[in-house]
C-alpha cells in the first residue's frame, strides 16, 4: 500500500469519522436532539473541513518546512529550542 492511499485512510477514518463522532456526542450532549440523518449530515458537513485541514494539509510530511520557511524561521532555531 502506498503512502498516499494510507493518508487517504487516515483521512477517512481518523479525520472523518471522528470528527463526525465526536460532533454528534456534543449535539446529543448539548440539546438532547434525537440523532437521525439530518443531525448526521450537518456533523458530517461541519467535520469535513476540519478534516481535510488536520490530516492532508497540517499532517503532510512537508508543512512544518515549508510554513517556517513562509516565516522565516530557520528550522535549527526550532530545533535549538525544543
Amino acid at each position: 500500500m502506498t503512502i498516499r492511499k494510507l493518508r487517504i485512510i487516515e483521512f477517512l477514518i481518523i479525520g472523518l469519522a471522528m470528527g463526525v463522532v465526536e460532533d454528534l456526542i456534543a449535539i446529543k450532549s448539548a440539546t438532547g436532539v434525537e440523532i437521525d440523518f439530518g443531525v448526521f449530515w450537518i456533523a458530517f458537513l461541519v467535520a469535513f473541513p476540519f478534516a481535510i485541514l488536520s490530516e492532508l494539509v497540517v499532517d503532510h510530511p512537508n508543512f512544518w518546512k515549508k510554513t517556517l520557511r513562509f516565516l522565516r524561521i530557520e528550522i535549527k532555531e526550532v530545533e535549538k529550542k525544543l
